[in-house]
């Protein structure tokens, strides 16, 4: 039960079944060392997120000549940290479980292990909130019995999840765990994940998308149970020196790791250029147009959201009628619900709660707007001034976007007060700050691997165009730097 709930507590950040991570170890191992000086094929990027950065930068390692287009004036994307008042404070993704072998390439190549750091020990405690306190969720077998979160009929009905048969059409989530493990692990355990990680709605996300690692317990093995312990005594014998599966971060905070990369590419990175169409002729390759100013290249890798790509493939010429105009509508279905992350800092006394872990999702059933909050100052040293204490709130999502229709200050005193009996809070925070993310995390919703599908097919007749973002094959951080590095793979190998 408790190697279940770790997969389902992590599951778009952390272990890979047995048979994909003896792959991508071996990839660690044999990856191309030969530089491809003897071309000069040009590789166009646009987008300088987290997955442009890293294929450039991998590209340019191989002896790629990269050109990297970004409308923004920074590069990063989503990873953005900042300084307030002392504190060091995240306004994106906040951390990185150190068990991807691209992960771990990367943080050798730039030479950032000096840099690294890694979680106390107790960011592995996690609470979800029911009736109004927050529980922590168990992290054994002998802890998950006597946890109350579940009554013991609930508890019963998880052990006979063996009993059940694997799934004949596409389940949302919500149908997967209910059919699986009973209601209540869907409404005390899984809604509140999905909440937190997607900011989205269990019945609507497809688990096969969402979850691939969950789903393939199911598929791989017929049983959450049977599946979880088979890895578990696996991951045992093949345990990675080198991928301990801790959180980490950097000193700077995560945006060491963009600025990082923007350095080692130097000249190659454009920014504030808006791409304003692509172009594609089988005499000169791929054409990015900007206002007056273009590009040309052999190849073109487009690493920005699924409506960026609807846009930029408007000027195509359609080589098969009406493909195109598909694959836009395929891009455009996917949704991006708006979020903002509130930061707040206090004086340590104002704070009657250990907070003694990670931080605490809360379930929709508590019928609180704020979809989570993180201990950022007890996960990593040196975060906040001494004597003070900084927590991180997330509010909006895909249930909860009319919220985002609200005024900043609306927002900030909402998750305020959500959190104030929670974590016994007394007083006015020291300084409170939102961020806001008009266009968050791409939701995968039922029939997302037939839209992801219908787009590369659509595509498939032009060569040399690669996608790359996170609306495709994860959202985690880890997810897309193992997916760029994966897709510089496939550039290196059309050339052997």
């Amino acid at each position: 039960t408790t190697e279940v709930g770790n997969v389902l507590n992590q599951a778009n950040v952390t272990l890979l079944p047995i048979e994909q991570d003896k792959i991508m170890n071996a990839n660690a191992a044999q990856i191309k060392t030969n530089v491809y000086n003897k071309h000069n094929d040009e590789i166009l990027v646009i987008g300088a997120g987290i997955s442009g950065l890293v294929s450039a930068f991998f590209l340019q390692q191989q002896g790629f000549r990269v050109t990297l287009l970004e409308a923004a004036t920074r590069v990063g994307g989503n990873i953005q940290s900042f300084k307030q008042h002392g504190a060091l404070v995240e306004r994106g993704p906040n951390s990185w479980i150190n068990n991807r072998p691209a992960m771990a390439r990367l943080v050798d190549e730039l030479d950032l292990h000096g840099e690294c750091v890694v979680a106390n020990p107790l960011a592995k405690r996690r609470y979800i909130v029911q009736n109004g306190h927050l529980v922590a969720l168990p992290d054994s077998i002998g802890s998950a019995v006597s946890n109350p979160i579940l009554n013991p009929l609930a508890k019963l009905r998880v052990l006979v999840e063996p009993l059940f048969g694997r799934a004949v059409h596409e389940e949302t989530i919500a149908e997967f765990v209910t059919r699986r493990l009973g209601s209540q692990c869907l409404d005390w355990l899984v809604d509140p994940f999905v909440s937190g990680v997607y900011a989205g709605d269990p019945g609507q996300l497809s688990v096969r998308a969402a979850v691939p690692k969950v789903y393939a317990l199911e598929a791989d093995y017929g049983s959450l149970l049977r599946g979880g312990m088979r890895l578990q005594w696996a991951r045992r014998k093949i345990r990675s020196a080198a991928l301990t599966g801790a959180m980490m971060s950097f000193r700077q905070g995560l945006q060491q790791l963009p600025e990082s990369l923007n350095r080692r590419l130097g000249r190659v990175v454009h920014t504030d250029v808006q791409a304003d169409s692509i172009g594609y002729t089988e005499a000169t390759g791929w054409q990015v147009r900007s206002g007056e100013r273009s590009w040309q290249a052999a190849r073109l890798i487009l690493a920005v959201p699924a409506h960026q790509i609807a846009r930029l493939i408007s000027g195509l010429h359609d080589v098969e009628s009406g493909s195109i105009s598909q694959v836009q509508a395929s891009l455009r279905a996917i949704q991006y619900p708006a979020v903002a992350s509130i930061s707040m800092a206090f004086k340590r006394h104002q704070i009657a709660h250990p907070l003694d872990g990670f931080g605490a999702l809360i379930p929709s059933r508590e019928q609180r707007h704020t979809l989570g909050i993180l201990f950022p100052s007890s996960v990593f040293d040196h975060r906040v001034a001494a004597g003070q204490c900084l927590l991180t709130g997330f509010i909006g999502g895909a249930r909860n976007s009319a919220i985002m229709l609200w005024d900043t200050n609306r927002r900030q005193q909402q998750v305020l007060d959500d959190l104030t009996d929670l974590l016994d809070i007394s007083g006015s925070p020291l300084w409170i700050e939102e961020s806001f993310w008009p266009q968050a995390i791409p939701q995968y919703t039922l029939g997302h691997l037939q839209r992801v599908a219908q787009v590369d097919a659509g595509l498939a007749t032009y060569p040399g165009l690669y996608l790359c973002s996170n609306w495709r094959d994860g959202v985690a951080l880890g997810d897309c730097i193992e997916n760029a590095w994966q897709l510089v793979q496939r550039v290196m190998d059309e050339y052997d």
